[in-house]
């Protein structure tokens, strides 16, 4: 593998992933990626969700470390902090599109 590709990139055409979104019991939402080794199914998205639901509101941090738009990011959530939380796929199409279209 090379060095600034990731595992799944050649079987996938793209690197799976989740996007995942945090609201703060202060009202900030922090927005990153998780980096999967394999495409996510329905189960494993819930499964991944339920796991991050279990440990809001304790001192756990989480931190995630993915490639995004050319650069690469390391983040660090405490769970302590989160009020809500949204799991989602993402694909290289989501990164694709600029707007929505409501």
């Amino acid at each position: 593998m090379a060095a600034d590709s990731f595992e799944g990139e050649e079987e996938y055409g793209y690197v799976p992933s989740l996007s995942i979104e945090f609201t703060l019991l202060s009202g900030e939402t922090i927005s990153v990626r998780e980096m999967l080794e394999e495409a996510p199914t329905e189960e494993s998205v819930r499964a991944y969700a339920d796991d991050l639901i279990r440990q809001m509101g304790t001192d756990v941090v989480k931190t995630f470390a993915y490639a995004w738009e050319g650069e690469f990011y390391v983040d660090a959530v405490r769970l302590r902090e989160v009020a809500a939380l949204s799991v989602s796929t993402a694909s290289s199409e989501d990164d694709d599109e600029e707007d929505w279209e409501e």
